[in-house]
């Protein structure tokens, strides 16, 4: 089965813009074209519609009954286009309107909660719409603009970019390593309790001399929320790995101890993730320059 020929926006316009200016000659000047290009546009318009839109007399042209139907309805929708254009173009260049955004608990706690506080006051007309979370949503059924993440990232197509390196602490209380010994090397973490976060790993991979080397650790209490497994760790449940900026101060006080000094462990990028058809908004855009200015290259 054949199917119907469309009809070409720019004959629909051509259509308008004669019944708009009264005669085919001034909507051809307006529009920058030949009378004889306006003329065809027209009677292409009415073969795909099957009907004629106007009638011409030697005085000019004038519109039959379903043309003046036809009219009323067309130029009401291309008046919708033109304001879903001037939206799309305030949109692309005025930060304004709502920015939700996702970020990890404890990172968004410690380090994103001020920045964030900070860019709402510099854009008054924004309204900052921020969930605390650490499960991997799904931005676009989600309706995100924004994510913040830490680690490895699952293959998607959303745009990500890089903001920082995250340095991880592997770490202990001091009554867990006097009570079970403080392991010399990474094979030695195999008699130790861990504590894990959910959506990690129970493989640890340390730097040693020789390279890379990788141990499985064996878990006595996962959680899915830092601020849990900081508070584990510090009732001496076990090892954890853990962001400096969540530990650095209580390895200051020593009531943390850094696990395998001589074995660093990997860190982890921090990346902002957006989906493609947000990335051009200028209230994304300037949130992502606003962060990618605040963070040092390492933290």
């Amino acid at each position: 089965m054949q199917e119907p020929a469309t009809v070409d926006l720019l004959d629909v316009i051509a259509f308008v813009r004669v019944v708009e200016t009264g005669s085919i000659a001034t909507a051809a000047a307006s529009l920058g074209l030949a009378k004889s290009i306006v003329s065809r546009r027209i009677s292409r318009l009415e073969d795909v519609l099957g009907a004629a839109l106007l009638a011409r007399t030697p005085k000019g042209t004038t519109l039959t009954d379903i043309g003046r139907d036809y009219h009323a309805r067309a130029s009401s929708g291309l008046a919708e286009l033109e304001s879903a254009q001037e939206a799309v173009k305030k949109s692309a260049t005025e930060v304004s309107g709502q920015l939700r955004v996702s970020v990890p608990v404890a990172f968004g706690e410690v380090c994103l909660a001020p920045l964030l506080a900070d860019f709402a006051v510099l854009h008054p007309r924004i309204q900052l719409d921020v969930r605390f979370e650490d499960r991997q949503a799904d931005m676009i059924t989600e309706s995100y603009d924004l994510a913040v993440r830490i680690g490895s990232l699952p293959d998607s197509n959303l745009i990500t970019r890089k903001l920082a390196k995250v340095r991880w602490a592997v770490i202990a209380s001091p009554a867990y390593l006097d009570a079970r010994g403080r392991p010399a090397k990474p094979v030695d973490m195999a008699t130790h309790d861990a504590v894990l976060y959910t959506y990690g790993s129970a493989q640890w991979r340390f730097e040693g001399p020789d390279g890379w080397e990788n141990v499985r650790v064996n878990s006595r209490f996962h959680t899915d929320n830092g601020e849990m497994l900081l508070t584990a760790v510090r009732a001496g449940l076990g090892v954890g790995v853990l962001p400096m900026f969540m530990v650095q101060k209580l390895i200051e006080r020593g009531e943390l101890e850094f696990v395998l000094p001589a074995f660093p462990r990997e860190g982890a990028d921090l990346h902002l993730l957006m989906p493609p058809a947000r990335a051009g908004i200028a209230r994304v855009r300037a949130l992502v320059n606003f962060l990618s200015e605040r963070f040092e290259r390492e933290i």
